[in-house]
C-alpha cells in the first residue's frame, strides 16, 4: 500500500468530522426549509459513503509486514465503525436541539 493512499484516506477521514461538525447544529426543519443546505447533506452523505467505502478497501488491501498490518487495519476499521455513526446522524436529523436546563 503506498504512501501516498495511506496519507489521503487519513486526510480525508479528518475532513469527515469537521463537515460532521459543520451538520451538528442543524435540525430537521432546518432541512426542510433550506434547499441548499438540504443539498450540501446530500453532497456530505455521499462523501460520507464514498470515505466508507474506501476504509472496505483500506481493510482488504494492508501494507506489508505485520507491524504495519495491525496498526493500518484496527485504524481503517475504527474509521469505517466511526462513520457508520457519521452517516445515521446525517441520514435522521435531529428534531430539536437539546437545552440545558437552568438551576
Amino acid at each position: 500500500m503506498s504512501i501516498l493512499v495511506c496519507i489521503s484516506y487519513y486526510f480525508l477521514s479528518i475532513v469527515g468530522f469537521f463537515i460532521r461538525y459543520y451538520f451538528s447544529g442543524y435540525i430537521a426543519t432546518d432541512y426542510a426549509n433550506d434547499k441548499t443546505l438540504n443539498r450540501k447533506r446530500r453532497w456530505a452523505i455521499f462523501y460520507f459513503y464514498f470515505i466508507f467505502l474506501y476504509s472496505l478497501l483500506m481493510m482488504s488491501q494492508p501494507g506489508e509486514g505485520f507491524f504495519s498490518n495491525i496498526i493500518f487495519f484496527w485504524l481503517a476499521v475504527f474509521i469505517f465503525i466511526l462513520y457508520v455513526f457519521f452517516i445515521s446522524f446525517l441520514e435522521t436529523p435531529r428534531r430539536y436541539i437539546k437545552r440545558k436546563k437552568w438551576k
